[in-house]
């Protein structure tokens, strides 16, 4: 049974070759998974839609405070992620590379905190297994996808317990002014709760690791300048909240408690069905790796000798579950910022813990490596095969089975990096591109913006309400629910987008774009729907997509839009 001592700041650094080429294959596969066709994918989802719109109109206006969607005032969310998106476009271009780009950075810069917060924990061989299980985490991945706040959200977070531990690690209580700094960007990003979530980590750390001692806890507490610490981290954070209170008032007060106070804060749930929501979001949020987490979760409690060694990540996972399980807003993102906990959790226990030397145990902890992997291998094969893809993409799952079985790579602990790498390269490189077929709004905006030119300060009338994304491809404000009926009867320049089946025959003539667009669901969450019915249009069965037209007509004429 290893020791209940605490690792000291002086574990050793030095990895030897191996380890070192390791690292650097993961690295190096991490990297190529997240930049490949980050950015094929239109801006499609409601929450990404609000942020790529905008940012358009800061960018055109130049107004980085005031920010809007679809020419009303948004502010349910602060403003950093904006601000790191609209620097992106402003060097890049408005578009979707530009929009994800500080996603995609920042998710890899989460994976390599996770790192090197395991390294300074644990030593390099726990730092490697951290590094896989972070960079493949199914959620993290499809979060670096989407232009939204939950990872740059990830990224700050983290980044405020790495300065927290390295003060800890090295004494130097600068890096606890720096987290200070750090935990004002956290807020700055999503919002105050994250001053209680990671204020409560910390005391939750320090009070185990001080083994509950009032003394100790005050005097570790207090060398971490707490005071400066606050004023910091408030003045950072808190700055967007004055800032809109000056602006808009009680407008903005009544947002901030509507989508802050009460959703945080606020209960109204079914406890017993409450208690199990996160849990079972992590078998497959935290796939490939959540049976072993889980494994590893009930090993530590069932030895609390190892609790002070684990402390850190123990008090990360535990206070983010214990906060987020009663609060009344549930969602799975949510729980995207205590992957790097899980990861450091898990990473420990493989790092320091023999295989179980019981047969039924040593059974469950080998399946908890092998049928992720399995599953991966598998999911990429059915992918070649339901998609018709070209048959060099069997390669991927073959190479994965050699490296799995290879002498250098052979580690029944780096499996199911292996296999869900398979699946997930299989996914971006070929099925991505694919269902780029189905979504078709950004084919709209050319042909509104570019090829027929028409103002910025007509508007679009949209029949169907869930179609998010439509302001910021055709770069104007869209009125939903519009009604076909009247729109014969407008005299001012008229843009519409409408079910072409609902389209009167006196404005057919004005048609400037037609597409099928997906109208069965519409959240991210939905992905896989999403799939079936792109499999099943494939086959001739549209039943998941609408046929649209969009129109134009200009003022007090009745002449056909120019569609050249």
């Amino acid at each position: 049974m290893p020791s209940s001592r605490a690792p000291q700041p002086s574990i050793p650094m030095q990895g030897t070759a191996s380890t070192q080429r390791t690292f650097l294959l993961l690295l190096a596969f991490t990297a190529l998974l997240y930049v490949v066709n980050f950015h094929i994918n239109d801006i499609w989802t409601e929450n990404e839609s609000f942020y790529a719109d905008a940012v358009r109109v800061m960018l055109q206006k130049g107004d980085f405070l005031n920010i809007t969607y679809n020419g009303e005032p948004r502010f349910v969310k602060p403003p950093l992620t904006y601000w790191l998106m609209a620097a992106s476009a402003s060097v890049f271009g408005l578009n979707e590379f530009a929009l994800r780009l500080p996603i995609v950075v920042m998710a890899f810069w989460t994976v390599l905190l996770t790192w090197s917060m395991a390294r300074m924990l644990y030593g390099d061989k726990a730092a490697l297994y951290a590094l896989a299980m972070q960079a493949i985490g199914i959620q993290f991945i499809a979060g670096k996808q989407y232009a939204s706040p939950e990872i740059p959200l990830a990224f700050f977070f983290t980044l405020t317990l790495w300065l927290f531990l390295k003060s800890e690690k090295s004494g130097n209580r600068w890096y606890s002014t720096a987290a200070a700094a750090a935990l004002g960007l956290t807020v700055l990003t999503k919002g105050f709760p994250y001053f209680i979530v990671i204020g409560g980590i910390i005391i939750t750390y320090i009070t185990v690791y001080a083994r509950f001692n009032a003394k100790n806890i005050f005097r570790r507490i207090w060398s971490h300048r707490p005071l400066s610490g606050a004023l910091i981290a408030v003045a950072i954070g808190m700055s967007w909240i004055l800032a809109m209170y000056l602006s808009y008032g009680s407008e903005y007060l009544k947002v901030l408690s509507n989508e802050t106070v009460e959703r945080a804060f606020s209960y109204n749930g079914n406890l017993l069905k409450d208690l199990f929501f996160y849990p079972e979001v992590i078998l497959w949020s935290f796939f490939p790796y959540s049976l072993v987490f889980y494994f590893a979760l009930i090993g530590t409690f069932l030895q609390p000798s190892r609790l002070r060694n684990i402390a850190l990540p123990m008090a990360w996972f535990t206070v983010m579950l214990v906060i987020f399980t009663a609060s009344k807003g549930k969602i799975p993102t949510y729980f995207i910022q205590a992957h790097p906990a899980m990861a450091l959790l898990t990473a420990a226990w493989m790092s320091t813990s023999p295989a179980p030397s019981n047969k039924a145990l040593a059974l469950l902890w080998n399946t908890a490596f092998i049928l992720p992997a399995v599953i991966g291998v598998a999911l990429s094969v059915a992918m070649v095969q339901v998609f018709s893809f070209h048959p060099a993409f069997y390669a991927i799952p073959v190479i994965a089975l050699i490296l799995m079985l290879a002498p250098y790579t052979r580690s029944l602990y780096y499996a199911p990096f292996i296999g869900t790498f398979s699946a997930l390269f299989i996914f971006s490189t070929a099925l991505m591109p694919q269902l780029e077929t189905r979504r078709p709004i950004d084919s709209l905006g050319r042909a509104v913006v570019n090829e027929n030119q028409i103002p910025g300060n007509i508007p679009i009338h949209v029949e169907n309400g869930d179609l998010y994304n439509v302001p910021f491809y055709t770069g104007r404000k869209a009125f939903y629910y519009a009604s076909t009926a009247d729109m014969p009867l407008q005299s001012t320049p008229l843009l519409a987008l409408v079910k072409t089946t609902n389209l009167p025959d006196s404005l057919r003539q004005y048609g400037i774009w037609s597409g099928d667009i997906y109208t069965a669901r519409s959240s991210e969450s939905r992905l896989m729907i999403f799939i079936r019915y792109h499999l099943n249009a494939q086959k001739g069965d549209m039943s998941g997509f609408t046929n649209f037209t969009a129109i134009y007509r200009k003022a007090n004429n009745k002449e056909p839009a120019d569609t050249n």
